[in-house]
Formats: structure tokens, C-alpha cells, sequence
């Protein structure tokens, strides 16, 4: 009885030492797949039918839920949880290498096979993955892990990337060529996402470097190539941006021109291009928001203004005048078409938006409960899209970094103009 009891002993200790050690040199998941056109596909269609505003609040994933993100950290857990859920390896780029000495540097990539995590359970190591990518990315990195694809090739799981400011997941391709895009903002937190029928509202422009626009991730196998050599690498959205002069309607007629499978409606095309005007005219609040944060900064450590450099980097006169040139082609394409089903939504909330009249109470709830613009990040502090309107063609928007926010959203008494005691650069 001794001897089988022994046995038993020594038996269940051995496996108790190898489900240790096995766990100890745990990769976060075991690549059991490689990506290919096949798996590319099946993505697609993934992102289609799963990738949808509540995927993080869904408590029947428990691994994914209540993941704090910001719009960067979706776009690469999109990836990173397709590729986990399929066995695929998730390989980027590690731009955080820290150390001077190259035998202290970190890994040259991030990828499912690090063992950081050994000795958690499989799904808490995948947690702790997601949150360490989410640390270690930005919109910046995006476009080191991405490539640019022609116009006609954009698909679901594609990504729109504009460094240092926002970034988008593309999840549908509409029968009239829009690309439909989901996205999250700052600051990072749990949050549902926000899904958008209408182009992200930028236009390619980083013609130097190439890493904005729209992109697809690298597969794995290739991260070591340069970008050129990515199957479906082109440089052809750069070259149409710049020949309809960075105009974005005309460069998103292109795009949905290029995808669609019937003629964009008149009154189709007014929806999409007011759901861009409202989204860029929010996207403006991060702008404002860090300007702002940034002054405080420099302000509790004795410095008044900024200095050129920050003063480049906060004020927004370009970002102004391309959001007036915007007001300036919805409204003439409203023009064009006001008599083309005039009582459909999108035709009423356009002729309330470009009346020179004021509207009735009931007409101005009916735009602001399609659009307000939040002036401040985590405030509940809005404005009318209408209102933004008159003050950005009244020349009241102020861009200098320096102004209190009123100023910059041009909410003052026209006797009160904005009076800067700093240097304007």
C-alpha cells in the first residue's frame, strides 16, 4: 500500500513540475496558423460580422471586457483578437527600445509569442497582452506596422491612420463605395465605439514618409520587408489627394466612385458628407483640448506663453481654414441638390445648417440631435454645428494656442475680441 501511495506521490509531484515549467515558458497563445489571402479574407468577414461599437462592454467576453482604449489601442486590438481567436501570430514593431547599450535593449518586436506572462492562465495573459500593446502604441506607430493600399482595395479590417491625431477601423464598404468606419477617442477608458457611416474626414498627406492614409496591417512573415515590398502596397491615394488639391468631397468621390457597386444618391451623399462635417468639426476638441492641457502645464511651472515650437504644434489655422473650406462644399453641394427630395432627413438638417435665417426652435433640435461639437474633452460643455458655422465664417474662431477656450470656439461678445499678450508666431 506504501509503494502504490509513493508512486502516486512522486507521480502527481512530476506533473505538478511539468504543468509548472510548461506554464513558465507560457507564450501568451501558440501560433497554430500563418496569415495568407485566405486568412486575410476570413478577417474581413470577421470584422463584418463581429467587430461591432460594443464589442468591449459585452460581458459574455469576459477577456475583452471593460478593456480601456483609446482610438489607436481599437485598432490594434482589432487585430490582435482576430489573430488570438484564430491561432494567428500578432507581430508589430517595438518602437520603445529603451536602452543606449544594445545588450540591455528590448525585443526588436512585440508578438503573442512573449512569455511576460507565463504564469497566468491563458486568458489573463491575453488581458495583459492587449493592455501592454495598448502602452506601447499610439496612432504614431500605426504607421511603421501598416502599409498604404490603393483607393479601390480599401476592405473591412483596413485602418485609417492620421499620426499624432486620430486613427479609425474600416468595417463595411456600402453598396454606394463608402467606407464605414468605427473608432474610439481619448482619453483611454472602457467605453462602447462609435460607428460612422461616412470616410474618416482626412485626406493623405504625409507624402514624404507615407504613414497616414488608408492602410492594412503587415502580416508577420513580412514585418522584416519595407513597405514597398507588401502585397498591395501603393502610393496611388497620395498621388490623387495631391492632384484634387487635398479637397476632401472630391477625394472621397473618388474613393466611393472606385468602390461602389451603384451611384451615390444626391441625398445619400448630403448624409455622408454631414456625418464628416460633424465628425471633423469634433475632432477639433482634441486640438483644442490639448492646446489647453499644454498651457496649463507650462502655466503651473512659471511660464506664461508658449514658445514656437509649442506654439506650431497647438494652434490650428490650417485645420480652421480646411473646416471653413468644408462648411463652404457641403453647402454648395446642398445647393445643387436642396431640390432633389428636399423633405428627406439629411435635406432638412442641411437647409436648417445653411439657412440665413434662424430656424424654428423644433428645426434647431432636429440638427442638434443629429450633430453638436463638444468644445471640451470630458466636459459636457457643447455648441450648435450651426452656431460653429456662423463663427467660423464670422472669422470669431481664434487658432492661437494661447487663448481661453471661448476664444477658440469663438464664444465672446463681438465689443470682447481676443487681445493675445503673448508672441504670435
Amino acid at each position: 500500500m506504501k509503494k502504490y501511495f509513493f508512486r502516486y506521490i512522486t507521480a502527481s509531484l512530476l506533473l505538478m513540475l511539468l504543468g509548472f515549467f510548461t506554464s513558465a515558458n507560457a507564450a501568451v497563445w501558440k501560433s497554430e496558423n500563418k496569415w495568407n489571402e485566405q486568412w486575410e479574407n476570413t478577417y474581413r468577414e470577421w470584422v463584418k460580422k463581429n467587430w461591432t461599437e460594443e464589442f468591449f462592454m459585452d460581458e459574455k467576453k469576459p477577456i475583452y471586457y471593460k478593456f480601456a482604449h483609446d482610438c489607436a489601442d481599437a485598432v490594434y486590438a482589432m487585430r490582435l483578437v482576430f489573430s488570438y481567436e484564430h491561432k494567428l501570430p500578432f507581430v508589430i514593431h517595438n518602437t520603445q527600445r529603451k536602452s543606449k547599450k544594445k545588450s540591455r535593449r528590448g525585443p526588436k518586436f512585440i508578438s503573442n509569442s512573449m512569455k511576460y506572462w507565463d504564469r497566468l492562465p491563458e486568458a489573463k495573459r491575453v488581458r495583459k497582452f492587449m493592455d501592454y500593446v495598448a502602452d506601447m502604441t499610439s496612432t504614431k506607430t500605426l504607421g511603421i506596422d501598416t502599409y498604404p493600399i490603393a483607393l479601390n482595395q480599401i476592405k473591412p479590417g483596413d485602418i485609417y491612420a492620421a499620426p499624432g491625431v486620430h486613427s479609425y477601423q474600416i468595417v463595411n464598404v456600402t453598396e454606394t463605395g463608402v467606407a464605414e468606419v468605427m473608432s474610439s477617442t481619448t482619453p483611454k477608458a472602457p467605453r462602447f465605439l462609435d460607428r460612422i457611416a461616412s470616410f474618416p474626414f482626412y485626406v493623405p498627406e504625409d507624402i514624404k514618409h507615407h504613414r497616414d492614409g488608408y492602410r492594412r496591417f503587415i502580416q508577420p512573415q513580412n514585418i522584416r520587408k519595407p513597405l514597398k515590398d507588401q502585397p498591395g502596397f501603393s502610393l496611388e491615394q497620395y498621388k490623387i489627394a495631391a492632384a484634387v488639391k487635398h479637397n476632401y468631397v472630391r477625394f472621397t468621390d473618388i474613393i466611393a466612385s472606385a468602390l461602389g457597386k451603384r451611384r451615390e444618391k444626391p441625398d445619400d451623399k448630403t448624409l455622408r458628407l454631414l456625418i464628416a462635417l460633424c465628425m471633423y468639426a469634433n475632432d477639433r476638441s482634441v486640438y483644442v483640448y490639448d492646446a489647453l492641457w499644454h498651457l496649463q502645464s507650462i502655466r503651473k511651472k512659471g511660464r506664461r506663453c508658449m514658445n514656437a515650437r509649442e506654439y506650431d504644434s497647438y494652434s490650428t489655422p490650417s485645420r480652421d481654414k480646411r473646416l471653413k473650406a468644408f462648411f463652404t462644399a457641403v453647402g454648395d453641394h446642398f445647393q445643387k441638390t436642396k431640390n432633389y427630395r428636399p423633405n428627406t432627413q439629411p435635406q432638412r438638417w442641411a437647409r436648417i445648417l445653411f439657412s440665413k435665417t434662424r430656424p424654428a426652435p423644433k428645426e434647431s433640435k432636429e440638427l442638434n440631435d443629429f450633430c453638436m461639437v463638444q468644445m471640451s474633452l470630458g466636459e459636457k460643455y457643447y455648441m450648435p454645428l450651426r452656431e460653429l458655422r456662423q463663427n467660423l465664417m464670422a472669422g470669431k474662431l481664434v487658432s492661437d494656442p494661447n487663448a481661453p477656450l471661448e476664444y477658440r470656439w469663438g464664444v465672446y461678445d463681438d465689443d470682447k475680441p481676443y487681445k493675445s499678450s503673448c508672441k504670435t508666431y
